[in-house]
């Protein structure tokens, strides 16, 4: 909605057009509910991309949990930045997983009881088409996990998550070389490394209704509105979607003649979150 020129695309759409392509966090979502509700504002919209050929629906990037949470409160539309699929300042980047208090041959163990799941030794890590993932062990052992069944990869994905997440602790990250980890973890286990996704396919993923893990794909968005406070009762009345769509216009507007939205081009650090 919003066509100002380097200005994020603010809309108002209806609940049910909006899908994710990811799990959410049910331990993240309940606390993020409640505080939702305690403030009565919309700090951050969530990110979507249009989903070609359907009826309007539109693809979460980053905000599944935020998403989540305002579906189960009841809102019938959400406040959401819509991102053009073809824009420079769109990509795609995952994130790796850092296990650690599990011992590294009890995890190859575990991951071998997974039956759409086989492990190779490799002597350097190498992505090809049947790759779910690759794993670094702290000796420097490297394996490839690999599906036979690539239409079902987001599932053997999801049972490898779920696995290491009940065994062990983890944590997403960018690096790929586990010896910058060492010292970092106690128990250290392995660095499980993602292949890189296409867009397409993620889209994919949100139009078959399957979903990712939460914490593999990492949407990087270029401009994105942060704090925009939308108050939650204008979202939650029961006025028609347009006339929703016009108080946002009016919004922002009011925003902008008190200059009170701003663009920051240089990479900032917040230190409120």
């Amino acid at each position: 909605m919003t066509t100002l020129q380097h200005y994020p695309n603010l809309d108002i759409l209806p609940v049910e057009k909006i899908c994710l392509h990811e799990h959410h966090d049910p331990q993240r979502t309940l606390p993020l509910m409640a505080r939702i509700r305690a403030s009565g504002i919309l700090y951050n919209p969530p990110l979507v991309i249009p989903v070609e050929n359907t009826d309007g629906r539109h693809m979460v990037l980053d905000g599944a949990n935020r998403v989540t949470s305002m579906k189960e409160i009841g809102l019938p539309h959400l406040l959401v930045q819509i991102v053009d699929r073809q824009s420079p300042g769109l990509s795609l980047k995952t994130w790796n997983h850092v296990l650690w208090k599990i011992g590294s041959d009890r995890l190859l163990e575990e991951i071998a009881g997974i039956d759409k799941i086989s492990i190779e030794p490799i002597l350097e890590p190498k992505f090809d088409d049947q790759t779910l993932a690759l794993i670094t062990m702290p000796d420097h052992r490297h394996f490839s996990l690999k599906t036979q069944t690539p239409d079902m990869r987001s599932d053997a994905i999801n049972q490898l998550v779920q696995m290491y997440s009940q065994l062990s602790r983890y944590d997403r990250t960018m690096i790929e070389d586990i010896d910058h980890l060492e010292g970092f973890y106690n128990q250290l286990a392995g660095l499980v490394i993602y292949p890189p996704f296409k867009i397409s396919d993620v889209v994919q993923f949100c139009q078959d209704d399957r979903f990712l893990p939460a914490g593999i794909t990492r949407f990087i968005v270029s401009p994105r509105a942060l704090r925009v406070n939308y108050p939650l009762e204008k979202l939650s009345s029961d006025q028609p979607l347009e006339e929703k769509r016009n108080h946002l216009r009016t919004f922002i507007q009011e925003r902008m003649d008190k200059k009170g939205v701003r663009i920051y081009t240089e990479t900032t650090v917040l230190y409120d979150e």
